[in-house]
């Protein structure tokens, strides 16, 4: 994963966090908000229906049962005798603010269970039919939970904002060190990146420098040998040329993903470059299998670039007539790719799926063979460009096997 990459998924660790706190502290708080408001408008309710029980244990002294309930238990209820006609009369004040129902509908209701009155004032209501066909209506008010209910949301709502606060500085903390942590790994692989390509482009340029003295000197008298030279000197200048082309195609991998992606036929991609391939290796034994409609997601010019790089890679490194395996398949949701040689393979310690920046298939042989070194460097960034997976194995040939998987 590029650094562009790690520091987004940092960041949004970060509000992943921070969601989770706002919605576990609203959610528990919440829950314990809502249920300490039921238990205050059951206490509520218990007081209520204890005048209710006082009076049908007494029912031929209904009120008198009423009243010494209340002033026994010290109740905060209104309670109110109202006629079979509608007629109300208060025979027990509260604090509650009772302005009298308002029909006789609502003291029916409020026969079976308590009821909540919606007014200026909200209270709860419970009634009894008393002897005689009148009605003894006890009711409590609900302002002192109201005002207990919206002292705790606010309380919630500091205590979340308080652990939000906190979510934040704590994740601004560490992705903080998440960040410089980056920011050294980055700038460690940028020396190591441009102490690796001085070291390439010194060597072509110590070259074109011994043999430009020699030949300003006059020092090369002999056609031949200034022939020699001036072919030499070319050599060198093309491949600095390849290596400066390679670093600048690493750099711009090194950037977000392109806004070039378009849908592609990767089987038609690898096919035209299978056989262009096989036209020019008429030695080789080439084995194929190919599936049709493959298709992917991707930069076509990318793609063109790391599978010319596999196949650039045979050539240089294995032997002419070396047998050589090209695998494409679909594996769930995956485009798997295997392109297999018969060559030497790498050495004990080159296969893996930890590709790292400017790695090369075997370091000893890139002058050798007039590349830049940087082929599996670039392999790795295409592929982590495009989301996929790479990895080099032992090849059933006894070679190399590149074995890479991009998201279909």
């Amino acid at each position: 994963m590029d650094l562009a990459r790690k520091r987004k998924a940092g960041s949004k660790y970060a509000v992943i966090s921070i969601l989770l706190t706002t919605v576990l502290s609203s959610v528990v708080g919440g829950f314990a908000v809502i249920d300490s408001r039921n238990s205050d408008l059951q206490s509520l309710d218990l007081e209520i229906n204890t005048v209710i029980q006082r009076v049908q244990t007494y029912p031929s002294e209904a009120l008198s049962a009423a009243i010494l309930a209340v002033e026994e238990d010290r109740l905060d209820v209104t309670l109110s005798l109202v006629t079979r006609e509608g007629d109300e009369t208060v025979i027990s004040d509260s604090s509650l603010f009772y302005k009298g129902i308002s029909s006789l509908t609502q003291v029916k209701q409020g026969l079976v269970a308590p009821i909540t009155v919606e007014v200026d004032e909200p209270y709860r209501l419970r009634a009894i039919e008393i002897a005689g066909g009148d009605y003894l209506v006890i009711s409590g008010s609900l302002a002192t939970l109201d005002k207990n209910f919206s002292a705790r949301l606010k309380t919630l709502a500091l205590v979340t904002v308080s652990a939000d606060a906190l979510a934040i500085f704590f994740s601004m903390y560490f992705l903080r060190r998440h960040n410089r942590g980056l920011d050294a790994e980055a700038l460690n692989r940028m020396q190591r990146f441009l102490g690796d390509a001085s070291h390439e482009l010194r060597t072509p340029l110590t070259v074109i420098k011994g043999y430009t003295e020699m030949l300003s000197k006059g020092q090369m008298s002999d056609v031949i040998d200034r022939a020699r030279a001036f072919s030499r000197v070319n050599s060198e200048i093309e491949r600095m040329e390849g290596l400066i082309r390679d670093l600048l195609l690493l750099a711009e991998l090194g950037e977000s993903r392109p806004a070039a992606f378009e849908v592609l036929d990767f089987d038609e991609l690898v096919s035209a470059h299978v056989n262009d391939f096989k036209f020019f290796n008429k030695d080789r034994s080439i084995d194929t299998e190919i599936i049709t409609d493959c298709n992917l997601s991707g930069s076509r010019e990318h793609l063109n670039r790391l599978i010319q790089n596999c196949l650039s890679n045979i050539v240089r490194h294995t032997p002419p007539n070396a047998k050589v395996k090209i695998t494409l398949k679909n594996i769930g949701k995956k485009a798997r790719l295997i392109i297999e040689d018969g060559g030497p393979g790498l050495p004990a310690g080159g296969y893996g799926s930890e590709i790292k920046a400017m790695n090369r298939f075997d370091p000893s042989r890139s002058r050798e063979s007039g590349g830049s070194g940087l082929g599996l460097s670039i392999i790795a960034a295409i592929v982590q460009e495009h989301e996929g997976v790479l990895e080099l194995r032992k090849s059933e040939l006894n070679g190399l096997a590149i074995v890479i998987e991009l998201p279909i």
